[in-house]
């Protein structure tokens, strides 16, 4: 069975439907969707998700070494259009284990303010989450939520979520995950290197963005970074992402940043916490959540966006 879509402006393909779902995340759903049920959001919880028909050649073989876009070069995603040599959807291993992953979803009739909505909302409480992908989302705990910051109706969208860490429980493919997701400005020096401003990023037609450094559960073991950067198309947006998992690993100790990352990749460390496998999942993930994301946001905002009265 497949999914059509008609969106003004905006020329979408067929989507299919996933039907592979590991034992574990079988389980999480049923369990999830008994505590959904009681919520009154419990209409956009989803058991069918799809994804894109045009991306299923890009999940079957790995990126050319050309087509990954390196850190240090991430100012790219602001030239028009897309790369040259490829690489807009795609996963690979790189050859010290870091996992790379590149992701193009779209978002119809989806607007910037939505997507920074959603950014804090959905951490308010774990079935929010797991509306996000139902069979895969456990939790994700603010580190705002303690002083109530959540809730207040002085603040906006992104004083709620951004310079927050986020602690996440979640299933990439098969694998139980915990992290920590570090909310930072598209433009931080230390991890971005500066490039992603705020007049070159609207310049450029993007309207929101989500970036972050991420960190071990435990440890204070930096082991990656991502960025989401919604930009404007005709009906919508369109989400293009990049992932650098285990990339440029380090212990932050007080007053002291030991790198691991060169010991990690000899030893290849890397290369079993993240590798080709986890860079395959990570990009089957992101498709299938951000597709369902846009698919439920709309509706979600309507109802419980700003003005609504149940908002919070």
């Amino acid at each position: 069975m497949t999914e059509r879509l008609r969106t003004p402006g905006m020329t979408l393909p067929e989507k299919v439907p996933v039907t592979c779902y590991p034992p574990s995340t079988l389980e999480q759903f049923r369990r999830m969707r008994d505590r959904v049920s009681q919520k009154p959001y419990a209409k956009y919880f989803n058991e069918d998700l799809y994804m894109y028909s045009d991306i299923v050649r890009a999940v079957r073989t790995p990126l050319a070494p050309e087509q990954v876009l390196p850190l240090k070069d991430v100012s790219r995603l602001l030239e028009p259009g897309y790369p040259e040599e490829g690489g807009e959807n795609g996963w690979c291993a790189l050859s010290d284990g870091t996992a790379y992953v590149a992701s193009n979803t779209r978002f119809p009739g989806v607007t910037g303010e939505m997507i920074d909505w959603w950014f804090w909302w959905h951490s308010v409480e774990p079935e929010r989450y797991a509306l996000w992908y139902p069979y895969n989302h456990i939790e994700a705990r603010s580190s705002f939520a303690a002083d109530g910051r959540l809730h207040r109706a002085d603040l906006g969208h992104r004083e709620k979520w951004l310079g927050s860490t986020h602690r996440v429980t979640e299933f990439i493919g098969p694998y139980h995950k915990k992290i920590r997701i570090q909310f930072v400005e598209p433009h931080d020096q230390r991890h971005f290197g500066g490039t992603l401003t705020p007049e070159g990023l609207r310049a450029t037609g993007y309207k929101a963005e989500v970036c972050a450094v991420l960190w071990d559960a435990y440890l204070p073991l930096k082991v990656g970074e991502f960025v989401h950067l919604w930009r404007a198309v005709d009906g919508g947006l369109e989400l293009r992402s990049r992932y650098w998992l285990g990339h440029q690993v380090y212990l932050q100790l007080p007053g002291l940043k030991l790198p691991l990352d060169y010991l990690g990749g000899r030893l290849g460390i890397k290369r079993v916490l993240a590798g080709e496998e986890i860079a395959y999942e990570q990009f089957l993930h992101d498709q299938i959540e951000f597709t369902n994301l846009a698919r439920i946001l709309p509706g979600l905002y309507s109802e419980f966006g700003p003005g609504c009265v149940s908002q919070k």
